[in-house]
């Protein structure tokens, strides 16, 4: 006969075989949580960095720099279009990101992500961000909005 204090436990650990069987589950999903949050990727303050280094990138006359930190397409239609690399039309003075450093340094007033998608816009300019591997790459600066349709911007892809 078994006494009271022992019913439903195990004589090998004495832990009651329903809580083995919620540890067991509960163990995997908690490490299942922890590995979605790691894969999370960049986030807002991170979309403010970048755009933030590019501010900088184009003020300081880093073209390379600044161009390294745009989707590649958007680097390369910004060469087509304007005519020059664009390591020299992300910089020149009355370039695409002319209005992004207008008083010489960028100003974040707000970033909004919505999953790989990021919208940062500063005190001078609206810019579209997306993630590329672990960080985001500029796809769409010098954008201004118009009524009820999308932003106009200078470069993008």
């Amino acid at each position: 006969m078994r006494s009271a204090g022992r019913a439903g436990r195990s004589k090998a650990s004495g832990v009651r075989p329903a809580r083995r069987r919620a540890a067991r589950v509960l163990v995997p999903a908690g490490l299942a949580v922890l590995a979605v949050a790691g894969c999370a990727g960049p986030g807002p303050d991170d979309a403010r960095d970048v755009v933030s280094a590019l501010g900088d990138a184009v003020v300081a006359g880093d073209g390379a720099a600044a161009c390294a930190l745009l989707l590649p397409d958007a680097a390369d239609a910004l060469a087509e279009e304007s005519g020059e690399p664009c390591a020299q039309a992300v910089t020149a003075p009355d370039g695409p990101l002319a209005d992004l450093v207008a008083t010489g340094r960028v100003v974040v007033e707000d970033v909004h992500v919505a999953g790989r998608q990021a919208q940062v816009v500063t005190a001078d300019d609206t810019l579209f961000l997306a993630v590329s591997g672990d960080a985001w790459v500029v796809t769409a600066a010098g954008c201004t909005p118009r009524e009820d349709r999308p932003y106009d911007c200078e470069v993008e892809a």
